[in-house]
């Protein structure tokens, strides 16, 4: 798998961490959901360092529209924190994101999906194991 290190084009977003769909939640892999509005953010699947309350954590990031789920959808920016099981609806979060993992695709199904996710996180992971307390 290629990953294109986002060397110059890092970003950084803030925002407050509300209700989405509960569908990450349901197939095992819990988000936090951003409030934040970036139509000029390219779409795609990101490891991401993510700031909550003080504390730094790491994950993937989904920035899109959802299309294993929905024709037609607003653009919305979730996290799959890595190794985190806390309730943080309503606390405001810091995002940076550290690289670009893939571009956003759409599924056939649930599995294809949760599949793709569980590659995600190993990508993630070994790329952020030098930070990672494994």
């Amino acid at each position: 798998m290629s990953t294109e290190l986002l060397v110059e084009t890092k970003f950084y977003l803030e925002g407050k961490v509300v209700h989405g769909e509960q569908r990450g939640r349901t197939i095992g892999f819990p988000t936090a959901n951003i409030d934040f509005s970036a139509p000029w953010l390219e779409n795609g699947v990101y490891g991401v360092r993510i700031k909550v309350n003080d504390f730094d954590f790491y994950g993937v990031m989904n920035i899109g529209v959802k299309p294993t789920f929905h024709k037609m959808y607003e653009k919305s920016i979730e996290v799959h924190i890595i190794n985190f099981n806390q309730n943080i609806y309503g606390a405001f979060v810091q995002v940076e994101a550290l690289f670009k993992i893939r571009n956003e695709q759409k599924f056939y199904n649930i599995q294809e999906l949760r599949a793709q996710i569980n590659k995600d996180i190993e990508t993630a992971t070994s790329l952020l194991m030098p930070v990672l307390n494994y």
